[in-house]
């Protein structure tokens, strides 16, 4: 239908501009070419209108006009500026069609308006620009004027280039346009161009070499960016050789374009090169200066500096580097955060006694024996309940539940409706029926039932909470990580809500979330962006009908925020009955000084020696060319009501501060964040990871220690499944040194480059005020401390433990190793292994023994305090976990439901079978055959591995 009434607008317009035309009708042809620019005009801007009511259902219309007024008012500005400039340019050519003077400055206005309109965040940043205190030794400038100011200035030269090219360009035409064409030869003979052309050429070739030189100014304060050498950022020779030569480059690019710019001087060149021949004149008057700053260019700014390094630098580099060396140590670490970390020695001592393990038993309370994919996968066979719900993924947080701090792991389960039958991928399904998700799983980290499974706080639909702080009021999820579609609530089609026994649970949205659809105008407008005639004509929207877009949570808040760049894992959170989605959000720049660039691309040797492999990945490649990172941002989304609120967690940062100069009401002060939200705050894996990447080799402070990478550090490596890869940061509660109760901590250890023995960790705190702290723990360096994967080697070492992992793998059955876990323990650290067993006819894995090893000393057992025990000797320690007699007991009352479930299932079957009712005695054969496999399995699990 929109297609049909656009081409029959235009045709309209069309039909009443060429009659206009015939009947030399000025108001006719008037009329028809409006018709058609209106058309345009019209039909283009309805996507504009929508996201206009999309910001203002949000609370943000200044957010979207600032930005709308900023792209517009610098386009215009630009535009005209360039406009007039190349018609100045072009001016001395003299005698043009009106077409032809009017035509060359409209290119340049066109590209002018779209380099303003790409340009409106470095021109707002410049404008609210803030100063900084840190200030770089090779200009004496701050770091301001990088992050602030030269873009905007490099931004500038683009737009002169933009008009020096557009005119140059047309000059060239006409230069071209002059020469004569003769009938029936290919080539005739070239000419002088005129006079006019001429001046216009030298007026043009000033101004280019005007620009040129004031790049060659700025590259020199590029230089503080320098990768040239050793040292990122200005070294010996930028100093030293570079910097002059680029001043010394833009007085012979000027010189060049004063010398082509005089009419005199050119012609005096001409005569001693081009001799007799005008045309050769004429070029030569233009090619040897602009050949010779070449020239010297190639000599200055490639030859001498090649040559200064070879000849002063290279024979003594560590001597001339040092001091640049210094700076770009000292800049990197401000440029990730790390000059702020909090570095300690971690005395590891050779003993692990009970008391400690007493003493530290809240702590160990809370090691988490499951491992996320492990647990997502148990999450995705038993708790999606239908295929139409989806677990994106498994996030671990923590939750204040009565008097106890709890560590657990808790997944959304989104609505998917792609995963539904082909057949029922209606129009009216994907947009008004299957509209969104319901609830959560939740669990603890270490807690699992008799068959190994999550002992789960939070399941089923509609969601069963086991605590009350848990509960749900709200589990509707309309915005989340897989909710990719717009939808159209409150219509007159009921939202299928949960799925409810035989029956299924319907409702209608209650909330505000989305942008009325009221009206005709509305309907055409939002038929015309999404779904076209179908929801124009639907007779499903009506009054208080809502439609809902930019659902999936990265996309809503990168709408609204455009230049922050956000971490790959929301997480949900469940706060006063509601469910919330915290979204960490950077600030970043590529142009902070002396700062080296994060390099995604990381690779790891697994072994030592001739022999040894590598593992090669793509870290954090939303980081990757950043030289300078703060998580200044935390962005809340209301997955019921999609409200978006952006909080400042670094109210230091520049650019932060810049950006709530910019836009002052999308910005909220830590502070202001609810209570029940601030205590799911964590500090982002994304972070951290680039962080502790460039802390392995920037934690060497000593210039001549960096400058050999005596003492590189790499991330550790485990193995998962049968694959070594490197260990992921991970959430652990933890009590610091010093610190009064323990903590919610992301924490990563390393290991030197080429080796497996553990040479640090670092880890970022999370709880409260505490938020943000950064530590880094070093090992003695004459100490052997077990990395994570030594620990594998020793698990796979020790004969009994192999030997069962072995007969486990033989027997239809897989073996899955979890995370190890190093746990900081006073001055001792604690190895924990979660292994899972999966069977090759099951779609999940099941927790069947926890490895516990400190320094050589190695114990497992079913439960995490039966390691434990077998790894000090004597009593349990007081460790929350599940014991061996609570799942004994468990496990004889489970036996007896699954008897009592069987017994049932087998009446019901003859029962069936005696009425004909033969396809429902097929589905309780089925339950009878599943609670007798359930019933024979656990009967297994009561005699317990052979160990």
């Amino acid at each position: 239908m929109y297609i049909a009434i656009i081409l029959l607008l235009i045709g309209l317009g069309l039909a009443a501009a060429i009659h206009g035309s015939r009947r030399g009708s000025t108001p006719i042809l008037g009329a028809g070419v409006g018709l058609i620019v209106v058309t345009a005009v019209g039909f283009g801007a309805l996507d504009f209108v929508g996201e206009l009511l999309w910001f203002r259902q949000l609370g943000y219309a200044d957010r979207f006009w600032t930005e709308v007024g900023t792209r517009l008012g610098l386009a215009a500005v630009a535009a005209m500026a360039a406009a007039a400039l190349v018609a100045l340019l072009t001016k001395p050519l003299g005698d043009r069609s009106r077409a032809e003077r009017w035509l060359v400055p409209a290119v340049a206005a066109v590209f002018a308006a779209g380099w303003g309109a790409r340009s409106w965040e470095t021109f707002q940043m410049w404008w609210h620009r803030v100063p900084t205190d840190r200030v770089e030794p090779l200009h004496g400038l701050s770091t301001g004027f990088y992050l602030f100011t030269l873009p905007f200035l490099h931004g500038l030269l683009a737009l002169a280039m933009i008009v020096v090219v557009v005119a140059g360009l047309a000059i060239v035409g006409r230069a071209i346009a002059e020469q004569p064409r003769q009938r029936g030869q290919a080539h005739a003979k070239p000419v002088a161009v005129s006079g006019a052309t001429q001046r216009a050429a030298g007026i043009t070739l000033l101004v280019f070499a005007v620009v040129l030189a004031y790049q060659k100014v700025f590259d020199g304060f590029d230089l503080v960016r320098s990768d040239w050498g050793v040292v990122h950022g200005a070294g010996w020779v930028d100093a030293n050789v570079r910097l002059p030569m680029f001043w010394l480059a833009a007085l012979v690019i000027l010189a060049a374009g004063i010398v082509t710019s005089r009419h005199g001087w050119r012609e005096r060149i001409g005569s001693r090169f081009g001799r007799d021949d005008p045309v050769r004149r004429q070029t030569t008057g233009y090619a040897v200066p602009w050949a010779t700053a070449i020239a010297v260019w190639i000599v200055i700014l490639g030859v001498v500096p090649g040559i200064m390094q070879w000849l002063r630098v290279e024979p003594s580099e560590i001597t001339r580097e040092k001091p640049y060396l210094e700076r770009a140590i000292r800049f990197t670490r401000a440029g990730f955060g790390l000059d702020t970390v909090e570095e300690r020695e971690f005395p590891v001592s050779d003993s692990l006694s009970a008391a400690t393990v007493e003493t530290d038993g809240p702590l160990l309370g809370e090691v988490r024996l499951w491992d996320w994919r492990a647990l997502d996968a148990v999450y995705r066979q038993f708790q999606e309940i239908r295929l139409y719900y989806e677990f994106a993924d498994v996030d671990v947080d923590r939750y204040r539940l009565g008097s106890d701090y709890r560590q657990v792991m808790i997944s959304a389960r989104e609505m998917v409706p792609a995963n539904l039958p082909q057949e029922s991928r209606t129009f009216v399904n994907r947009r008004f029926k299957y509209t969104h998700g319901y609830g959560v799983t939740l669990a603890p980290v270490n807690e699992f039932t008799p068959d190994g499974r999550p002992d789960l706080l939070v399941r089923d639909i509609p969601p069963v909470a086991e605590r009350a702080e848990l509960e749900l009021e709200r589990p509707e999820i309309y915005y989340g990580e897989r909710t990719d579609g717009h939808v159209v609530v409150n219509s007159r089609e009921d939202e299928f809500d949960y799925p409810k026994g035989d029956e299924n649970a319907y409702v209608r949205y209650a909330g505000t979330g989305g942008v009325p659809i009221d009206g005709i105008a509305r309907r055409f407008l939002f038929g015309w962006k999404f779904d076209g005639t179908r929801l124009f004509l639907s007779d499903y929207p009506r009054d208080g009908s809502r439609v809902m877009f930019h659902r999936r949570v990265v996309d809503r808040v990168k709408t609204l925020a455009p230049f922050l760049t956000l971490d790959s894992d929301p997480y949900i959170a469940i706060a006063d009955g509601r469910l919330f989605w915290i979204v960490d959000a950077y600030t970043t720049s590529s142009a902070y000084p002396y700062s080296e660039p994060y390099d995604s691309r990381e690779e790891i040797e697994t072994r030592g020696g001739a022999a040894g492999g590598s593992v090669v990945g793509n870290t954090v490649p939303t980081l990757r060319g950043v030289n300078y990172v703060r998580n200044s941002v935390k962005v809340i989304v209301d997955a019921y009501e999609g409200d978006v609120h952006f909080y400042v967690f670094d109210p230091d940062d520049a650019l932060i501060r810049a950006w709530r100069a910019i836009f002052p009401e999308l910005f909220r002060d830590r502070e202001d964040m609810p209570a029940e939200l601030a205590a799911h705050v964590r500090y982002p894996c994304d972070l951290l990871l680039a962080q502790a990447l460039v802390y392995a080799k920037y934690h060497m402070r000593d210039p001549e220690v960096f400058y050999n990478q005596e003492d590189l550090w790499v991330r550790a490596t485990e193995k998962y499944y049968s694959r070594i890869q490197p260990v992921e940061p991970y959430y652990v509660m933890w009590q610091p040194p010093g610190a009064r109760k323990t903590g919610f901590v992301l924490m990563l250890p390393f290991t030197p480059k080429n080796r497996q023995v553990l040479i640090g960790w670092i880890a970022g705190m999370c709880d409260g005020e505490d938020y943000g702290r950064l530590f880094t723990y070093k090992f003695p360096k004459d100490q052997h401390v077990l990395g994570p994967q030594q620990v594998e080697t020793k698990i796979d070492q020790d004969r009994f433990l192999s030997g069962q992992l072995s007969l486990w793998d033989q027997r239809g059955s897989r073996v899955i190793r979890g995370n190890v876990l190093a746990i900081p323990l006073d001055r001792s650290l604690l190895y924990v292994e979660p292994i899972y067993l999966q069977a090759e006819t099951a779609a999940y894995p099941e927790l069947r023994l926890v490895v516990v090893m400190h320094q050589d000393d190695l114990s497992y057992g079913e439960t995490f305090d039966e390691a434990i025990r077998g790894l000090i000797g004597g009593a349990s320690p007081s460790i929350r976990s599940a014991s061996s007699a609570d799942r004994g007991a468990r496990t004889r009352g489970d036996r007896e439901d699954l008897i009592r479930r069987a017994s049932e299932a087998f009446e019901e079957y003859l029962d069936l079978q005696a009425g004909k009712r033969f396809p429902e005695a097929a589905e309780q054969l089925e339950d009878l055959s599943d609670a007798l496999e359930q019933l024979r399995s656990t009967a297994a699990d009561s005699s317990g591995p052979a160990l």
